[in-house]
């Protein structure tokens, strides 16, 4: 798989540097090389490696966004779970800040720590599928290997990301988790039953609804502000063999919306998605995509489960596996350029105020709009439990993810696209929508208070003070106003 670090790369990381310790006057690393006898602070042993060499640091200084660069003084690669307890501890002492990275699918520098520490978890990767309900994850497994480990014993998490396998499990746990399943089962943080943390002021807690039940419900969509995610407990059912996949076009944006919603209010299908795109003479059509597990010889029939819907056109009813639907999209994200600016935004919007708010996305020109096609599909806002994953208060909503990139290097035209993702979002929030935390550009400490709301804001607020009361987690996206 192409995010693997071959073992070649990765030894010649780890001789790159020899760090020894650290001086607090000086705040810099001391290596073997560079150690003349002064005073400092060792380093505690590790069995991973920490490298301070410049190419280690500015690999890591980036997302998948493209438009925030912060080198860290040092990058962490553990082997096990006490090389992170050690090193957060260490990093309290010396005032260092640490974010935590996995593939780096953030968009606005969240998994940076500018001259802080940045842990990388894809070296701690495993999957261990305990019992026919649930599996064990690291934080840098990749949910592909998820995938890979659960479908071998016949069984599967309840949601899968929508369109992409490759980021890691403590990644979309720390920002929420969707996928086509997410109108039965709500975010991918609704079906973790247990984590292990590493609370910011460096001890290992084992959490769930059941023991310190806190501490889980400010983790699970957190942002890493109270915890690092070392281990969780995904909830798990049977896996079908096949799925037959329906795809309904649209003419009429009312009929689509009105299907849509009733589609996932009835709850029929086990996977729904949609997509609305521009064809090439510049007209907008609607799309639905409904998907039916079963497992040969029990065929299900889509056409009867249509009902009396109001589509314009239909694909025939597509059969394929399971596992081949949930790994559809990786050969295409395989083939996007890397290096362009990807300014994504991801929000959800009350269903009441849903087509009134899609004309501003329609009436963009091509030029403006910089996307040809872009995510929509509904909720079922009660299936979303965890109270720092914000959906509107409606009981149905629906997502919206504007995949938004443009040519390195055209510096206008970025930034006429950040001001219309702010006005956007800017709308979004005034007809009571909420936004998908790592694809929600950078916004205030105020701007956060309001969108966790007088309920939940408090909690966050004492959750920081308790387990991360040196403030040393996840400087960005600067959710308390600190960098």
């Amino acid at each position: 798989m192409r995010h693997q670090i071959s073992r070649r790369h990765f030894t010649k990381l780890v001789i790159s540097a020899a760090i020894v310790g650290f001086n607090p006057d000086a705040r810099s690393w001391v290596t073997e090389a560079n150690n003349a006898a002064r005073p400092f602070d060792r380093v505690p042993k590790l069995d991973g490696s920490l490298l301070v060499d410049e190419a280690s640091r500015r690999e890591i200084a980036i997302d998948q966004g493209n438009m925030f660069h912060r080198v860290p003084a040092a990058v962490l690669r553990p082997r096990s779970v006490e090389d992170i307890v050690a090193m957060v501890r260490y990093a309290n002492q010396h005032k260092l800040k640490v974010a935590i990275r996995g593939d780096g699918h953030s968009r606005y520098g969240q998994t940076q720590a500018e001259a802080g520490l940045v842990i990388d978890s894809r070296s701690l990767n495993a999957v261990d599928v305990r019992t026919p309900d649930s599996a064990d994850a690291q934080p840098g497994a990749f949910w592909s290997s998820v995938a890979d480990a659960t479908l071998a014993k016949g069984v599967t998490p309840l949601v899968f990301p929508s369109t992409c396998l490759a980021i890691t499990v403590g990644g979309t746990l720390n920002a929420g988790g969707m996928g086509t399943t997410s109108h039965l089962y709500g975010a991918q943080v609704d079906n973790v039953a247990e984590l292990d943390v590493v609370t910011g002021d460096g001890h290992l807690v084992t959490c769930s609804a059941e023991r310190e039940r806190e501490l889980f419900e400010m983790v699970l969509a957190g942002q890493g502000q109270c915890g690092v995610i070392v281990r969780a407990r995904l909830r798990l059912m049977p896996a079908p063999s096949h799925i037959m996949l329906h795809e309904l076009t649209y003419t009429s944006l009312d009929d689509y919306l009105a299907d849509h919603l009733r589609l996932v209010r009835e709850a029929h299908f086990d996977g729904q998605y949609g997509t609305i795109m521009r064809d090439q003479s510049g007209k907008w059509r609607f799309v639905i995509e409904v998907g039916k597990f079963f497992t040969p010889p029990n065929e299900p029939n889509v056409r009867a489960l249509k009902g009396d819907l109001r589509f314009a056109s239909a694909a025939a009813p597509a059969r394929m596996t399971y596992h081949d639907y949930l790994f559809r999209f990786e050969a295409r994200n395989a083939a996007i350029p890397a290096g362009r600016p990807s300014p994504f935004i991801t929000m959800y919007i009350p269903a009441s105020a849903t087509k009134d708010y899609l004309s501003n996305i329609l009436s963009l020109s091509p030029e403006a709009a910089a996307l040809s096609q872009f995510s929509f599909y509904p909720l079922n806002t009660g299936r979303f439990t965890r109270p720092l994953f914000k959906v509107p208060s409606e009981e149905q909503a629906f997502a919206f993810a504007l995949f938004r990139s443009l040519k390195a290097g055209d510096e206008a035209a970025l930034s006429a696209l950040l001001a219309n993702n702010r006005d956007l979002l800017a709308k979004m929030t005034a007809v009571g929508g909420k936004r998908y935390a790592p694809y929600s550009m950078v916004i205030s400490s105020a701007e956060w208070q309001a969108h966790y709301g007088p309920e939940v804001w408090p909690r966050l607020v004492a959750a920081k003070a308790k387990y991360d009361p040196n403030r040393v987690l996840s400087p960005n996206p600067a959710i308390f106003g600190e960098k």
